[in-house]
């Protein structure tokens, strides 16, 4: 399905790159997409596709606060119709492109980000390993300063897109950190000898995108090394602030979409001489859909809006919308499932793609937990007025002199 709604009368920028991707899009059509899903990977055609149409360099060309519009017109339009493809092109863009913008210093570096923007070259991250899961500070992977490069040894594990990328972002340690955080980000060539792409994993969702582990015995060149040793876990971590609220924008347009799709279908559905959509319980319920949307593209608008005036991005924040977004998402698709009846449990629709799809955003990104955490520190916070109150309540708070006085 590659619909998607009509500009207004009055286009913004965001419009315009919105229409522009769709265009992109409409060159690959239905069939395509779905054979995709059946073979559990996008090929690099794809994003090649988007850098070639200059969409890339566009979402960047204003800076990364400066084009989060448009990361989150290109997420919502990509994700209408291909969930594998939205994971990769963010990926790719967020994560890589993002960091090569953010931390290139070299000649050869510059020349990847060029072709990463272009879409002449595809790359992906690789953070989690076999032994652990969403804490990065159990990274076991070594990098080893040696004859003017590195020697990178290591398995990586649920990498997305690992099988049509050309270049993954590694994190690894070195032989003997001083800290457990002690962590560098290196650009590893997918092609380089001694690298191996063990395989791949059957997941619930985004078939379109492959998920896979490598492992690698490597001697990279000094430039392979993205920014200063030692300090990649707080590369990663900003970095995911982008990843986090382009998964944002691809929850609000898969439950729009769903919840489309639902009214539509309850529009046409009867039963007898009544459309379903006159029924009180669908017409509430869709009502209750509608307006927890409504208020998550809102929030989403807020916060593109503030990491523009702010010049950076409000992690937490951000966070506390994918927690959110996540389960309220999943909760609207599931909804509008229900009305579809068995039709919405077949592949002939797409509200079970949409359901399936869904599901990962709960764990990409940081989990849920790890989120929730994320915004409970930004609790724990001295807050003077507040405080001032409570004390000065807790200092009236005692049971009073007076007689008791007793109705009659």
């Amino acid at each position: 399905m590659t619909w998607a709604p009509a500009l207004t009368r009055h286009e913004t920028d965001q419009d315009v790159y919105r229409a522009e991707v769709s265009k992109v899009l409409s060159s690959f059509g239905e069939d395509t997409f779905a054979l995709w899903e059946r073979e559990g990977h996008t090929p690099r055609e794809a994003p090649a596709a988007l850098g070639g149409a200059g969409l890339f360099r566009r979402r960047w060309e204003d800076g990364a606060e400066g084009g989060l519009p448009r990361l989150v017109a290109m997420c919502q339009e990509i994700c209408r119709v291909s969930g594998g493809l939205a994971l990769v092109a963010m990926g790719h863009s967020e994560i890589f492109i993002g960091a090569l913008r953010w931390l290139g210093e070299t000649p050869s570096q510059f020349s990847l980000l060029e072709d990463a923007l272009d879409g002449r070259v595809i790359g992906c991250f690789g953070a989690t390993e076999p032994q652990g899961g969403s804490n990065l500070r159990g990274v076991r992977t070594t990098a080893i300063a040696e004859d003017g490069g590195w020697r990178l040894k290591g398995t990586k594990r649920y990498i997305s897109n690992v099988g049509r990328a050309d270049y993954v972002l590694v994190l690894a340690k070195p032989e003997k950190p001083e800290h457990v955080s002690d962590l560098s980000l290196f650009l590893l060539p997918l092609d380089h000898p001694g690298v191996s792409i063990d395989g791949f994993f059957d997941t619930v969702g985004m078939h379109g995108c492959d998920v896979g582990q490598i492992t690698f015995d490597v001697m990279l060149p000094h430039d392979a090394l993205l920014g200063r040793p030692g300090i990649g876990l707080l590369y990663a971590t900003h970095l995911l602030q982008f990843e986090r609220l382009a998964i944002c924008a691809q929850l609000t347009a898969a439950a729009d979409t769903a919840l489309r799709l639902a009214v539509a279908y309850a529009r046409r559905r009867t039963l007898g001489d009544q459309r379903i959509l006159d029924k009180q319980a669908i017409r509430h319920n869709l009502a209750s859909c509608r307006a927890e949307l409504w208020n998550l593209e809102s929030r989403l608008s807020e916060l593109v809006s503030l990491a523009q005036r702010n010049g950076k991005m409000p992690a937490h924040e951000i966070s506390a919308l994918k927690l959110t977004a996540g389960e309220s998402t999943g909760r609207i698709i599931d909804t509008c499932m229900q009305f579809f009846g068995a039709r919405g449990y077949s592949k002939n629709f797409p509200l079970e793609r949409l359901w399936r799809d869904t599901r990962l955003a709960r764990l990409g990104g940081g989990t849920d937990e790890v989120l929730s955490d994320l915004v409970a520190s930004g609790l724990d916070r001295h807050d003077p007025e507040a405080d001032d109150l409570i004390a000065r309540l807790e200092a009236l708070d005692a049971p009073h002199n007076g007689p008791l006085v007793r109705d009659n």
